[in-house]
C-alpha cells in the first residue's frame, strides 16, 4: 500500500503529455507527440481500429485516446490518477469527441470478462510493481482473439545503458564519492526514466524478459524496438540516426492475442 500512494502522489504531478504550464491546444499536444514519436501510427495502427471497442490503461493526458477515437474506435480511457482523467476528459471533449473516462487502477480493472476488442497500455506496465496482475487483468477484459498493444522501457537501449546507468549513474557516484557501479540500476532507472525525478517504481525490459511476461496469458507475441534517443547533460531525448534494425531503441513495442 505505501509503494501504491507514492506512485500515485508522483503520478498526480507528472501527467505525461499534458503540456499543463504552457497551456498548449489539442492540436499543438498531437502534432509534439507524434513527431516526436513518429513511429507510432505504424507501429500501432489506431486506423485499423474503427468500430472497435478500444480499453486504454493510463491514459495520462488522452492523446492516444483522441487519436483511435478520432480514427473511429469507440473508446474507454483508465487513468490510476484523478488529473489524468481530467486531462483525458478535457482534451476529448476540446476534439469534439465522446468522453467515457474512469479513475481505476490496472490490476482491478472495473470492466466485465470479454469485453473489449483491444487493450492499449503505452508507457505504464513498467511502472507497475505488480505488472503480472495487470496483464491478467487485460487477458480477462479482452474477448477471445481480443489484441493487446503495449510500450514498455527497452533495457537494451542507447537511453538506458549510456544515459541511464552511465551518464547518470557516473555523475552521481562522483557526488557521492562512490567507486564506479556502486548505484543499483534500479534506483537509477526508476530516478532518471521520466521528465520529472524520482519515479517511485521503473523497470525496464529486454525482448526475452517482455515475452516471458506477455506469455502466460498470450499468443501470437511479436516484439518490435523504436525511438532511437539519448538523454544528453543538458537536453533530454536527443534523436540518434541510427536504423530501427539495430534495436537500439528506448520503446520496446508488444502486440499479442488472446
Amino acid at each position: 500500500m505505501a509503494i501504491n500512494k507514492e506512485i500515485i502522489e508522483y503520478w498526480e504531478q507528472s501527467t505525461p503529455m499534458s503540456f499543463v504550464p504552457e497551456k498548449l491546444g489539442y492540436e499543438e499536444k498531437r502534432n509534439f507527440r507524434y513527431s516526436l514519436q513518429d513511429y507510432m501510427h505504424d507501429a500501432f495502427g489506431f486506423a485499423d481500429f474503427s468500430g472497435k471497442l478500444v480499453l486504454e490503461v493510463g491514459s495520462g493526458a488522452g492523446i492516444d485516446s483522441a487519436e483511435f477515437a478520432r480514427n473511429g474506435a469507440k473508446v474507454i480511457s483508465t487513468d490510476l490518477t484523478r488529473v489524468a482523467t481530467e486531462l483525458t476528459q478535457d482534451l476529448l471533449k476540446e476534439n469534439g469527441l465522446p468522453p467515457v473516462v474512469i479513475q481505476a487502477d490496472a490490476i482491478a480493472l472495473p470492466f466485465k470478462d470479454e469485453t473489449f476488442d483491444c487493450v492499449y497500455c503505452f508507457g505504464v506496465l513498467h511502472h507497475i510493481p505488480d505488472a503480472e496482475t495487470a496483464l491478467a487483468e487485460i487477458h480477462r477484459v479482452l474477448k477471445p482473439n481480443g489484441r493487446v498493444m503495449a510500450m514498455l522501457y527497452h533495457r537494451d537501449s542507447l537511453l538506458y545503458v549510456y544515459s541511464i546507468a552511465y551518464l547518470h549513474g557516473r555523475k552521481r557516484e562522483r557526488e557521492r564519492f562512490l567507486p564506479f557501479g556502486s548505484l543499483h540500476d534500479s534506483e537509477l532507472l526508476s530516478k532518471y526514466s521520466e521528465r520529472n525525478e524520482g519515479c517511485p517504481y521503473t523497470r525496464a525490459y529486454t525482448k526475452d524478459e517482455a515475452r516471458s511476461l506477455f506469455s502466460p496469458w498470450f499468443k501470437q507475441i511479436t516484439t518490435g524496438v523504436h525511438y532511437n534517443v539519448l538523454d544528453l547533460p543538458e537536453q533530454r531525448k536527443v534523436k540518434v540516426d541510427i536504423p530501427d534494425t539495430y534495436e537500439l531503441g528506448w520503446h520496446l513495442i508488444v502486440k499479442a492475442v488472446k
